[in-house]
Parts: structure tokens; sequence; C-alpha cells
């Protein structure tokens, strides 16, 4: 009679062959009458994988908006607390619910002319569907020109890389958004060649943040033209049925 451990060996050098690679081991030892069925209680998931959970949105930035855009040119156009702020601001944008209230908070400091101060009323509300997605182009703009005031400031957000992807999403919008089909002759051509300015490759970012301002005052400046009255709420851009 052979004993329980040889059993056990003899089970264990069978399943250890090229040719059981596959073999159930559970399976083949629950199957010996000497052992009996092995159970495998469920595995739960280890502690990191359950801390992940789902990012949260991005929340508007505690900020004054009014100082973003100064009648005079400030001491520091870089500063790093008012471009964080704004590359924070353009973040929470990313999501209809979020622009909504993004526009909204802008809305309440910038009064009913967008005129007034057009760099401002660019990101306050619009009913204009199709001047809330022409919104949506000038916040690119806003986070790239963010990106190169936190290169020049050697922040971690700030680098060539983040810089290269927000010119990205607007080279895409100068092609297939509403700009593009403003034709060659309106602002947006214009503002969208200043916005592929590259003089920060070349370490000269003071060029490419201004070439950025004068994109977003352009884009600024005609969605002021366009709906010159601030509204409540945003509009939605839908593409007309066929």
């Amino acid at each position: 009679m052979i004993s329980k451990g040889l059993w056990a060996l003899v089970l264990l050098a069978f399943l250890g062959t090229a040719r059981c690679y596959n073999a159930d081991l559970a399976g083949a030892v629950g199957g010996l009458p000497i052992v009996g069925a092995i159970v495998q209680p469920p595995q739960a998931p280890p502690e990191y994988v359950k801390a992940i959970g789902t990012p949260a949105p991005a929340a508007l930035p505690e900020t004054d908006y009014a100082i973003w855009f100064p009648a005079e040119a400030p001491t520091d156009p870089y500063s790093t607390t008012v471009w964080k702020a704004v590359l924070q601001f353009v973040s929470a944008t990313g999501t209809r619910a979020g622009w909504a209230e993004a526009c909204k908070a802008v809305s309440t400091v910038a009064g009913t002319d967008r005129a007034a101060n057009p760099r401002l009323g660019a990101i306050a509300c619009s009913g204009d569907a199709t001047v809330t997605e022409m919104q949506q182009f000038a916040l690119h703009l806003l986070g790239a020109q963010a990106s190169v005031a936190l290169w020049i400031k050697g922040e971690p957000n700030g680098s060539t890389g983040a810089i290269q992807a927000r010119q990205a999403e607007v080279r895409v919008l100068c092609a297939t958004g509403v700009v593009s089909r403003q034709g060659a002759a309106a602002p947006w051509a214009e503002a969208c060649a200043k916005a592929m300015d590259a003089a920060y490759l070349a370490g000269d970012g003071p060029a490419t943040f201004d070439a950025l301002a004068s994109a977003y005052l352009l884009a600024a400046s005609e969605i002021a033209r366009l709906d010159p009255e601030i509204d409540a709420e945003p509009g939605t851009f839908v593409t007309p049925a066929p």
C-alpha cells in the first residue's frame, strides 16, 4: 500500500512534466481520495486597487478672475499664482457641466457687456451655441499660454511636452472645429497661426507667450463682436440635422 505522502509526490511529479503544463493542480489533487477537495476562497482585490477609485472632476480655482486680464501690463506676466489658477480653470471646463459652472462664475465678475473687457468676457457665458464652441477654442489658447508661463517659471505643469500637447489640441480645432469654417480672412485664421508659435523650442518662451496672448485677444475680440451681451446660461453647439 502506497503511503499518502508517496501519492502526493507521484502526482506532483506527473504535473511537473511538459506534457501537463496546463493541468488543473487543484482539481487533480482534489480528485485523490486521500486528499479530498481543495476549496479556493474568492480573492479580494488588493487594498491599493480599492484605494484608486474614480478621480474627482477638476474643481474651479478659488481666485479673483478680474486679475487675470488687468488693464495695465502686470509686473510679473508669468505669475505662477495666476497661471496655475488659469490652468485649473481650463481643466474644469472639459465637460458640459464644468463649462456651465465656469462661465457662470466668470459672468458674475464680467457683468453684461462682453466688449468692456473682451479677454475676460470671452470666457463668460454665451447663449449662442456657435459662439460657445468658439469659446472652447479660446480656452485651449489660454491653456497653452498657461503652460508656457509655467514652463518659463520652471513649474511641474510647465514643460515643452505640455505646451506641444496644448498646441496639438488647438491645431485640431483649427482644422476641424467651427473656427475652421469661418474663412481664411477671418481673425480665427490669424489666431490659429499665432497659436502655433514654436519659439519656445529654441528657448524663447516669452515670444511664444506673447504670440498666444495675441491669438487669445483676436479670439476674444471676435467673440465680443459676435455676441456682445453676456448671457446667464451657455449654449450648446449642435450639428444641424441633414
